[in-house]
């Protein structure tokens, strides 16, 4: 995600907001008050062998990506959410439709490809009346992480309503912009990555409890930007999901690796600690469960990944994060790019050139598995 999506925010306070309401979604959901308790659990629960592993020389990836001869990677479309949690039992229902029915007239439902890929981001990390969850980037509303929970499941239920067939790794995101601030001791950077694993703990576990593991599978996801918030506070994140992460699914960190100074933290009106590339390998790939799905919408992005894998040869690309709006009307089947209308970005690589560029630049010999773009949905 670009920086000017935030200029808006980034030295304002957020203001003291009410959560929205969500009795309504609670009311249709009794049981998913049990199944969605943040419990901290800790038993660890092997998946089908029917997946494989990306492996590295110093550790195990374990990336459950379905076995299959795939000829190239799987396109999909991923999502900034701005909607509200009040809406977010039409709103998850309507886009999750929209999405299985693009990957299955793209012909990449047909055993033949990859599981389909699909991110949700959320916005960034706060509290709000001492609960967790985030703010949206652009309309700033606050969904607690139980709320996105919810929507989470919603999206899955109506994925398989649809097509039983159709595989789904669906990965939770929010970013490392300004984690917690102006939140003071209500909210612990550390424990939010806790909560959030524990949100995809609660997912899987619903997931298998109803016989869908074979199909569908919660990961987390991170926007981790070396010049939003400082490496100190984006390891402190990483670290706290690592450690509950009971089903070993992947962190997917879907930034960048850009040089230069991070943020001025705004509680404190200092610099925020600076990035080394120790701090960006860790992030993007050392952590135990952590997988990079780099950020390619220019060269500049593109180099920046491939300096970082060329410093640590273990490490493995799961695929990238690309252009998402197009003016244009003629795109290929696989293109996963909208019409975006007044919020166009035009960075530059089509999904396909962002593609071939990295295909042809990387270190690594395994594949890359996903192409995905995420503009803000219309």
């Amino acid at each position: 995600m670009r920086e000017q999506q935030r200029s808006s925010r980034n030295d304002q306070h957020p203001p003291v907001r009410r959560l929205l309401p969500i009795a309504r979604i609670i009311v249709l959901l009794p049981l998913t008050l049990l199944l969605f308790a943040y419990a901290r659990t800790r038993d660890v629960i092997q998946w089908s062998a029917q997946s494989i592993a990306m492996q590295s020389t110093t550790d195990s990836k374990p990336v459950a990506v379905a076995e299959v001869k795939a000829s190239g990677p799987t396109f999909s479309r991923s999502w900034y959410i701005e909607s509200t949690a009040a809406t977010a039992i039409g709103d998850m229902q309507t886009l999750a439709q929209r999405d299985v029915q693009w990957t299955m007239n793209s012909h990449q439902c047909d055993g033949k490809h990859y599981a389909s890929f699909v991110l949700l981001d959320f916005g960034e990390p706060h509290t709000s009346n001492g609960v967790y969850g985030t703010f949206t980037v652009n309309t700033n509303v606050f969904w607690s992480d139980s709320a996105i929970a919810v929507a989470a499941q919603y999206y899955l239920l109506d994925w398989h309503a649809v097509s039983s067939t159709c595989r789904l790794k669906l990965a939770v995101g929010l970013s490392n912009h300004h984690q917690c601030a102006y939140n003071g001791a209500a909210c612990r950077i550390p424990e939010v990555g806790i909560r959030w694993a524990e949100m995809v703990n609660s997912l899987n576990t619903w997931i298998r409890s109803q016989g869908y593991d074979q199909q569908l599978q919660a990961w987390g996801a991170y926007d981790a930007e070396t010049t939003w918030d400082g490496a100190d506070r984006t390891r402190q994140f990483v670290d706290g999901f690592t450690a509950h992460d009971a089903f070993h699914v992947p962190l997917v960190d879907f930034g960048d690796m850009r040089q230069g100074d991070p943020l001025v933290d705004p509680d404190t009106g200092q610099p925020e600690q600076r990035w080394t590339d120790e701090d960006r390998s860790y992030v993007a790939w050392k952590a135990p469960y952590d997988v990079s799905l780099p950020e390619i919408y220019d060269p500049n992005d593109l180099w920046d990944w491939i300096r970082l894998q060329q410093n640590d040869h273990t490490m493995h690309f799961l695929g990238i994060m690309t252009e998402a709006c197009t003016s244009s009307q003629n795109l290929a089947l696989t293109d996963p790019r909208v019409d975006c209308g007044s919020i166009f970005n035009g960075y530059g690589f089509a999904p396909g050139t962002a593609f071939f560029q990295l295909k042809q630049t990387m270190l690594q010999q395994a594949p890359l598995y996903y192409v995905t773009s995420m503009p803000v949905p219309s």
